[in-house]
């Protein structure tokens, strides 16, 4: 087999975005996305030690930066949406930390036991 054999212009040679099934059913498959993004981001300041405010790791960007550089197949529109129906859900945790009280720039984080709640309640579901 040749290397022109196995490659395909649609499928990854970069960093490709993987969500457990299981979330996906559990939370919604754009909310899984992203909130996968978000956990990739706090296991990587926790591993980096970096962004650990109030006993938690916190990642930032706005909904324009989240848009353009991890979620431009999406309209700027579902990425706000899905953000914030993840807040209302109570599985992100929003907060401003900006030094520049101008900058509206917010900070996530996950609500971990408010994730695994749901999921408990999902196999609960499941198996009646």
């Amino acid at each position: 087999m040749t290397d022109s054999t196995v490659r395909s212009k649609l499928l990854f040679e970069e960093n490709p975005i993987v969500v457990d099934k299981t979330l996906a059913k559990v939370i919604g498959l754009n909310e899984a996305i992203v909130l996968q993004q978000v956990h990739y981001w706090l296991v990587y300041n926790s591993r980096n030690q970096i962004n650990f405010i109030d006993g938690k790791y916190w990642t930032y960007n706005s909904i324009k930066e989240w848009h353009e550089q991890y979620f431009d197949f999406w309209s700027y529109d579902t990425v706000k949406r899905t953000f914030q129906k993840l807040e209302k859900m109570g599985l992100l945790i929003s907060a401003k930390f900006n030094d520049d009280k101008l900058d509206q720039t917010k900070w996530y984080t996950i609500d971990y036991e408010k994730l695994d709640l749901l999921y408990d309640e999902y196999e609960k579901r499941s198996a009646a």
